[in-house]
């Protein structure tokens, strides 16, 4: 009988610890104001911070099911600035973070958001995790620092409308696939100000996660020394060169610095055509404007193409053979006219 109490006021102390033991973000501080709960945040569910379980759960987004921009504001912030987000387990300012055994990273991502307000694809900006030196958690850190967790925004991103998210992973249970568990939410943020030239790559979540990860199936209580913290990279400003089609190196840059090196060539073969260089010649400005005609050139050229063969197939063909014995005529016919003209020179001598 006492076995059976013993057991009941273990149950009752782990209800009560799992009841303490989830947060949310209840604010945020943005150039140095704080501003109120839930402003700019995405509306929390009436269990506003329970945790989600389940990597690929679509409440892993933003923790909500209510995905519609028009019902939360916009909050203005520069990018290459940055701004806090506060995670407190109750709806007072003064609880503290979260549980402190409840070890995990904290992560933040950002996506532009689409018309609709859907994310349309995340990068990573923050990751904080365990600290082999100091033996330290994010969590520690966190609850430290009364919940405030610093993000700096990506100073080269394009300006416009963004969803933060920002995201604990608490990995007390995480000793069993399916058991991390998730405490995230979204935060709408029109950013401005940037260089606006930045493609990070992006992520898809649900999808970036997988439920065998090493930072998801982990186990605390297994003499740990090290952690990696799941999802991409950090991005930092700088990281990602900016695509431009018209810079060197590109493909399409390529493509066009390599015809002009043909159409030089071209320039080169229609000389070669004014030499009189014959039927090689007419074969070289064939080969070039074919390439011009790849890359816009006028339709005109094709008429080349057409000589060509006919002069290749003379070559092969016994009239091809006479051609030799032609280009000797000039100058038999030149020494006739020369005849010519002294003897009308002698004739008007005479008279």
């Amino acid at each position: 009988m006492a076995g059976f109490h013993i057991k009941q006021i273990v149950l009752l102390l782990l209800l009560v610890c799992c009841a303490h033991a989830h947060t949310h973000i209840r604010n945020l501080i943005i150039d140095g104001k704080t501003l109120e709960r839930g402003q700019c945040i995405r509306p929390y569910e009436s269990h506003f911070n329970y945790p989600v379980k389940g990597v690929d759960n679509e409440q892993i987004v933003c923790r909500t099911t209510s995905m519609s921009a028009s019902s939360t504001d916009m909050c203005d912030v520069k990018a290459g600035s940055t701004m806090t987000i506060e995670f407190h387990e109750e709806e007072d300012s003064g609880s503290r973070a979260i549980e402190g055994k409840h070890y995990g990273p904290c992560i933040a991502y950002l996506s532009k958001m689409t018309s609709d307000g859907q994310p349309s694809g995340w990068f990573k900006i923050f990751e904080q995790g365990y600290d082999s030196s100091s033996k330290k958690w994010c969590i520690d850190t966190l609850n430290a620092n009364d919940g405030k967790l610093d993000i700096e925004i990506p100073g080269d991103i394009e300006d416009g409308d963004y969803l933060l998210r920002g995201e604990i992973i608490a990995l007390h249970l995480a000793e069993k696939k399916g058991g991390a568990e998730f405490y995230n939410n979204c935060v709408q943020l029109t950013i401005s100000g940037g260089s606006g030239t930045a493609t990070p790559e992006l992520v898809q979540i649900p999808g970036v996660y997988a439920e065998d990860d090493p930072g998801i199936y982990f186990n605390l209580y297994d003499g740990y020394k090290s952690y990696s913290i799941p999802g991409p990279k950090v991005y930092k400003a700088g990281s990602v060169a900016a695509v431009n089609p018209k810079a060197p190196g590109n493909g399409e840059t390529e493509s066009s610095s390599s015809a002009g090196g043909e159409d030089d060539n071209g320039g080169e073969d229609d000389n070669g055509g004014e030499d009189d260089n014959g039927g090689e010649d007419n074969n070289e400005p064939t080969t070039s404007s074919s390439s011009r005609k790849g890359n816009g050139s006028p339709p005109d050229d094709d008429a080349n193409p057409s000589p060509t063969d006919d002069d290749d197939s003379k070559s092969s063909s016994p009239a091809a053979s006479t051609k030799p014995t032609s280009s000797p005529k000039p100058p038999c016919t030149r020494p006739r006219r020369r005849r010519r003209n002294v003897d009308a020179r002698r004739r008007i001598a005479e008279l």
